[in-house]
């Protein structure tokens, strides 16, 4: 899965994205379209058919990657897969993403969270749905397709089972209590990413939301999840995948999830908060940590006609042509799952058209 020994071949998805996380360039700028909640128009499927039953979704997933030709699928199905099986109360909209409903939430006082308990993955109802979605998606297109399996970080998992606000003030009063309960997550987390690489991932993706300015303080991210989530990064690199992170918050901290992730690539939809533009961050982090974005997803896929969304890819593409290669084209984040489709298949003839390297 090395460019040089493609040299005047067209690449598959997996080598194409192998080769630039493993600082290496390929034929041309891969693209992972985030198709995932969308793909579920392209058979008619329910949510929460899609949510729950692995075959419907990995079917889904695989018809969805064909129309769209996307070089890479990062398995985000949502961010209640965690918390549900610990407990909490998952809602299924019949055409929206399924999501913890935490006015019931399973972490109701500060004493919960030391009866949070650790559990398998491999045997949890919605975590070994996912196991088995990667596994279908493995054998079935895993030759030509890069498969990253997506885990929710250890903050944001209980989050989902405590809710945002109280959650907040539990790290500025009850930071003990925090902690004790995300180590036991991670130690589940760290199990989970095992077996995603067992069921045959090509990387792995940590999502630290909770690492950026628009929701909480640099000092107060490295106190509260900094460890936790090195944890789970560290087992997720002992399964000798490339390990990423995805965060779609404004004003992310590189500087923080260089030191104490230390990821291959970022999925992220703003600048680095130490940068004020893109520009800028293709300069000073582009050829540090790889890319993986930046299409705003809402423009992108509810605004923008088709070649609008040409010219925004060619601006992205362009933007990090001084990375020499470490670039992967996606949106910010998650493509809006009731986006149009025409948009999700116009990034890859944006890559094809502008992104080739020579």
């Amino acid at each position: 899965m090395v460019a040089s020994l493609f040299q005047g071949q067209e690449m598959t998805g997996l080598e194409r994205t192998a080769a630039v996380l493993s600082g290496k360039k390929p034929d041309r700028v891969p693209v992972c379209a985030l198709f995932n909640g969308a793909s579920r128009r392209v058979l008619g499927v329910d949510y929460p058919k899609w949510s729950t039953d692995p075959e419907e979704c990995a079917e889904s997933l695989i018809q969805g990657q064909k129309l769209v030709g996307d070089d890479a699928l990062t398995l985000l199905i949502d961010l209640s897969v965690e918390a549900a099986d610990f407990g909490q109360k998952v809602v299924y909209p019949i055409r929206s993403t399924a999501y913890s409903d935490t006015t019931v939430p399973v972490v109701k006082s500060v004493e919960d969270y030391y009866k949070i308990e650790r559990i398998n993955p491999r045997e949890t109802p919605r975590m070994s749905y996912v196991l088995q979605v990667i596994n279908i998606l493995s054998k079935r297109i895993g030759k030509e397709v890069a498969l990253c399996g997506f885990i929710y970080g250890p903050l944001g998992v209980l989050s989902a089972m405590r809710g945002h606000e109280q959650v907040f003030m539990d790290c500025l009063k009850k930071p003990d209590a925090v902690l004790y309960a995300e180590d036991v997550i991670a130690d589940v987390l760290c199990e989970y990413a095992k077996a995603m690489a067992e069921a045959g991932c090509h990387a792995l993706m940590l999502d630290t939301l909770y690492a950026s300015q628009t929701i909480m303080r640099k000092k107060m991210w490295e106190k509260i999840e900094g460890e936790p989530a090195k944890k789970v990064m560290d087992a997720m690199r002992a399964t000798g995948l490339p390990v990423t992170l995805h965060n779609c918050g404004n004003g992310i901290y590189f500087d923080a999830q260089q030191k104490w992730l230390d990821p291959v690539a970022i999925s992220h939809a703003y600048p680095a908060d130490d940068c004020k533009t893109w520009e800028e961050h293709a300069q000073k982090w582009g050829n540090q940590i790889i890319t993986i974005g930046y299409v705003t997803p809402s423009e992108m896929a509810l605004s923008y006609d088709y070649q609008q969304t040409m010219e925004a890819c060619r601006q992205c593409i362009e933007t990090f042509k001084v990375t020499d290669g470490k670039f992967i084209l996606a949106p910010g984040c998650e493509y809006p799952p009731n986006g149009t489709i025409l948009n999700a298949m116009a990034m890859v003839e944006a890559a094809k058209t502008y992104g080739v390297y020579k």
